[in-house]
Protein backbone atom coordinates (compact mmCIF):
# COMPACT_ATOMS: atom_id res chain seq x y z
CA UNK A 1 0.00 0.00 0.00
CA UNK A 2 1.32 3.31 -1.27
CA UNK A 3 0.74 6.33 1.27
CA UNK A 4 2.11 9.88 0.38
CA UNK A 5 0.77 13.24 2.76
CA UNK A 6 2.81 15.84 1.44
CA UNK A 7 1.70 19.18 0.80
CA UNK A 8 3.16 22.85 -0.45
CA UNK A 9 1.03 25.87 -0.42
CA UNK A 10 2.27 30.02 -0.72
CA UNK A 11 0.21 32.44 0.53
CA UNK A 12 -0.08 35.59 2.52
CA UNK A 13 -0.53 35.42 6.63
CA UNK A 14 -4.10 36.18 7.61
CA UNK A 15 -3.28 37.13 11.38
CA UNK A 16 -0.10 37.51 13.24
CA UNK A 17 1.12 33.66 14.07
CA UNK A 18 0.48 32.96 17.70
CA UNK A 19 3.32 31.00 20.26
CA UNK A 20 2.11 28.93 23.21
CA UNK A 21 3.34 25.93 24.90
CA UNK A 22 1.65 22.98 25.26
CA UNK A 23 1.09 21.22 29.35
CA UNK A 24 4.46 19.30 28.15
CA UNK A 25 6.22 22.74 27.85
CA UNK A 26 6.31 21.94 24.08
CA UNK A 27 6.35 25.37 21.91
CA UNK A 28 3.88 25.58 18.43
CA UNK A 29 2.32 28.08 16.42
CA UNK A 30 -0.83 28.84 15.24
CA UNK A 31 -1.24 30.38 11.94
CA UNK A 32 -3.68 30.71 9.38
CA UNK A 33 -2.69 31.76 5.52
CA UNK A 34 -5.00 33.18 2.52
CA UNK A 35 -4.82 32.41 -0.55
CA UNK A 36 -6.36 33.55 -3.17
CA UNK A 37 -7.72 32.07 -6.55
CA UNK A 38 -9.29 33.73 -9.41
CA UNK A 39 -10.86 32.73 -12.48
CA UNK A 40 -13.33 33.34 -15.62
CA UNK A 41 -16.56 32.47 -15.30
CA UNK A 42 -19.38 31.37 -17.84
CA UNK A 43 -20.02 34.84 -18.67
CA UNK A 44 -16.45 35.89 -19.11
CA UNK A 45 -16.26 38.14 -15.72
CA UNK A 46 -13.75 37.45 -13.08
CA UNK A 47 -14.12 35.44 -10.33
CA UNK A 48 -12.36 35.68 -6.92
CA UNK A 49 -12.11 33.33 -3.78
CA UNK A 50 -9.69 33.38 -1.02
CA UNK A 51 -9.35 30.43 0.77
CA UNK A 52 -7.85 30.11 4.65
CA UNK A 53 -5.84 26.88 5.35
CA UNK A 54 -4.47 26.57 9.14
CA UNK A 55 -0.71 25.79 9.82
CA UNK A 56 0.86 24.53 13.07
CA UNK A 57 4.74 24.47 13.48
CA UNK A 58 6.71 23.29 16.38
CA UNK A 59 9.81 23.88 18.44
CA UNK A 60 11.91 26.49 17.11
CA UNK A 61 10.50 26.70 13.56
CA UNK A 62 7.24 27.76 15.69
CA UNK A 63 9.74 30.63 17.34
CA UNK A 64 11.32 32.05 14.20
CA UNK A 65 7.37 31.92 12.84
CA UNK A 66 6.10 34.04 16.43
CA UNK A 67 9.43 36.48 15.57
CA UNK A 68 9.37 37.07 12.72
CA UNK A 69 6.74 36.83 10.46
CA UNK A 70 3.42 39.40 10.87
CA UNK A 71 0.28 39.82 9.41
CA UNK A 72 0.44 39.96 5.14
CA UNK A 73 3.68 38.55 5.14
CA UNK A 74 4.14 35.80 1.76
CA UNK A 75 5.04 32.91 3.02
CA UNK A 76 5.46 29.19 1.60
CA UNK A 77 4.62 26.46 3.61
CA UNK A 78 5.84 22.55 3.51
CA UNK A 79 4.47 19.84 5.68
CA UNK A 80 1.97 17.04 5.79
CA UNK A 81 -1.95 17.44 6.46
CA UNK A 82 -3.45 16.49 9.50
CA UNK A 83 -7.45 16.25 11.14
CA UNK A 84 -8.13 16.44 14.90
CA UNK A 85 -10.67 16.76 16.71
CA UNK A 86 -10.97 17.97 20.40
CA UNK A 87 -14.71 18.71 22.79
CA UNK A 88 -15.45 22.57 22.95
CA UNK A 89 -16.31 24.84 26.00
CA UNK A 90 -20.41 23.32 25.43
CA UNK A 91 -19.27 19.82 25.19
CA UNK A 92 -19.53 19.61 21.47
CA UNK A 93 -17.57 17.61 19.05
CA UNK A 94 -15.25 20.18 17.06
CA UNK A 95 -12.94 18.99 14.37
CA UNK A 96 -9.83 20.90 12.78
CA UNK A 97 -7.84 20.57 9.36
CA UNK A 98 -4.39 22.33 8.87
CA UNK A 99 -1.28 21.50 7.87
CA UNK A 100 1.23 20.17 10.33
CA UNK A 101 4.41 22.13 8.56
CA UNK A 102 8.20 21.69 8.92
CA UNK A 103 9.13 24.21 6.45
CA UNK A 104 8.23 27.99 6.19
CA UNK A 105 10.05 29.84 3.49
CA UNK A 106 9.60 33.73 3.91
CA UNK A 107 8.89 34.89 0.83
CA UNK A 108 9.63 38.37 -0.71
CA UNK A 109 6.42 41.09 -0.59
CA UNK A 110 8.17 43.14 -3.17
CA UNK A 111 11.22 43.63 -5.37
CA UNK A 112 11.23 46.93 -3.76
CA UNK A 113 12.65 48.27 -0.89
CA UNK A 114 14.84 44.99 -0.35
CA UNK A 115 16.97 46.35 2.77
CA UNK A 116 14.94 44.48 5.89
CA UNK A 117 17.74 43.14 8.46
CA UNK A 118 16.95 39.09 7.79
CA UNK A 119 17.74 38.22 11.71
CA UNK A 120 16.08 34.47 10.85
CA UNK A 121 19.14 33.06 9.52
CA UNK A 122 20.72 33.38 12.69
CA UNK A 123 18.36 31.25 14.51
CA UNK A 124 19.16 28.03 15.30
CA UNK A 125 17.58 25.20 14.07
CA UNK A 126 16.21 21.78 14.39
CA UNK A 127 16.99 18.89 12.57
CA UNK A 128 13.36 18.48 11.39
CA UNK A 129 12.31 22.06 11.89
CA UNK A 130 13.99 25.08 10.07
CA UNK A 131 13.25 28.36 8.47
CA UNK A 132 14.62 30.37 5.24
CA UNK A 133 14.33 33.69 5.08
CA UNK A 134 14.20 35.84 2.00
CA UNK A 135 14.85 39.61 2.17
CA UNK A 136 11.84 42.01 2.18
CA UNK A 137 10.45 45.26 3.16
CA UNK A 138 8.23 45.36 6.44
CA UNK A 139 6.21 48.20 4.85
CA UNK A 140 4.58 46.13 1.64
CA UNK A 141 2.39 43.87 1.88
CA UNK A 142 1.26 43.52 -1.98
CA UNK A 143 2.51 40.01 -3.27
CA UNK A 144 3.76 39.63 -6.71
CA UNK A 145 2.16 36.42 -8.37
CA UNK A 146 5.46 36.73 -10.67
CA UNK A 147 7.93 36.77 -7.67
CA UNK A 148 5.69 34.54 -5.85
CA UNK A 149 5.95 31.72 -8.95
CA UNK A 150 9.44 32.49 -8.98
CA UNK A 151 10.35 31.77 -5.26
CA UNK A 152 8.03 28.67 -5.25
CA UNK A 153 9.83 26.90 -8.54
CA UNK A 154 13.12 27.32 -6.56
CA UNK A 155 11.84 26.14 -3.39
CA UNK A 156 10.74 23.17 -5.07
CA UNK A 157 13.41 22.47 -7.12
CA UNK A 158 15.33 22.20 -4.08
CA UNK A 159 13.56 19.79 -2.09
CA UNK A 160 14.80 15.99 -1.83
CA UNK A 161 12.19 14.52 -3.10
Amino acid sequence: MVSLNRVIVAGNLARDPELKVTSSNRKFTNMVIAINESWKDKDGKTARKTIYINIIAWGSLAENCAKFLKKGRAVMIEGRIESDNYEDKNGKKQYITRINSNNVVFLENSKRNNNYADDAEDEDEDEDNFCESSKISPKKTAVSKKVVKRQVKEAAEALPF
